[in-house]
């Protein structure tokens, strides 16, 4: 059986790195995308190899769609098509609305959001190719029920959300599935750059998923598409329970967060 070949974005750490880790174990090819070179090198250099041909790493910005069809030409010319493209890439900032910085709000629209549709407008000659072909992109719970403290984040998932749909329907003649993972919070560190969000209390991860938890979604995904996935199948809900109830929606998510609380989901 040919080795199927994938693409992480945000590979150089969190989600991003276990997926890659966990794919090159099951003998996948794979393609590391991320800003940040050294880490990346660094990843790649943990992954178990292939016979096929080496892990590629692609140091790219998301944000900018010339960097990303470079690195996708880089991709196509090692790897000659893809089978799987995961959609990683994400950065977050806690703030209520008031306090959130205009370039904080850009930053997550760029990142989490463009760099999703440069991808996928990007991979998808070489998607065309593949056997089979998946794309996974990693949205959030709070992309279908947002929670205070995160605006700008819960925005962004929510567009991946429905970028998730738009592609779905619009890739089925090609053959090629789309879906949305959704996972709740994950213990990555994902928020720990992050500057100071005043009244807003940094929330209990005790209940965490792991970046490996979230990895073997991805896994089975590309083995099993689906259009989504919740990690936690209580935020299905209270997403649906949001349009057709709203304030008892609010109610149920006011009293799990506590008084000023406002979640850290990835």
């Amino acid at each position: 059986m040919s080795v199927r070949r994938a693409l992480v974005t945000g590979a150089s750490a969190g989600i991003g790195a276990a997926t890659a880790q966990l794919l090159a174990r099951e003998g996948y090819r794979v393609a590391l995308l991320a800003r940040r070179g050294a880490e990346l090198e660094t990843v790649r250099a943990g992954l178990a190899s292939n016979p096929a041909g080496a892990h590629l790493c692609l140091p790219c910005d998301v944000g900018e769609p010339e960097h990303v069809r470079a690195a996708l030409a880089a991709c196509d010319a090692a790897f000659g098509g893809l089978e799987l493209l995961v959609n990683c890439a994400g950065v977050g900032y806690r703030a209520r609305v008031e306090d959130i910085e205009p370039a904080h709000v850009e930053r997550v629209w760029r990142t989490n959001v463009s760099g999703v549709l440069h991808g996928c407008q990007a991979a998808l000659p070489l998607l065309r190719r593949g056997r089979a072909p998946v794309v996974v992109n990693v949205s959030s719970v709070v992309g279908r029920r947002g929670v205070p403290g995160q605006a700008a984040y819960c925005a962004s998932k929510a567009a991946v959300c429905s970028i998730s749909e738009s592609l779905r329907l619009e890739w089925a003649d090609e053959g090629i599935a789309v879906c949305t993972l959704d996972p709740g919070m994950v213990a990555t560190g994902f928020f720990a750059a992050e500057p100071k969000a005043p009244n807003v209390p940094v929330p209990d991860f005790s209940r965490a998923a792991s970046a490996e938890d979230v990895a073997r979604h991805v896994l089975a995904l590309d083995r099993k598409p689906q259009p989504e996935v919740f990690l936690r199948p209580l935020w299905r809900w209270l997403g649906v329970l949001s349009l057709v109830a709203p304030r008892r929606a609010d109610r149920i998510l006011a009293s799990r967060l506590g008084a000023g609380h406002a979640s850290r989901a990835r």
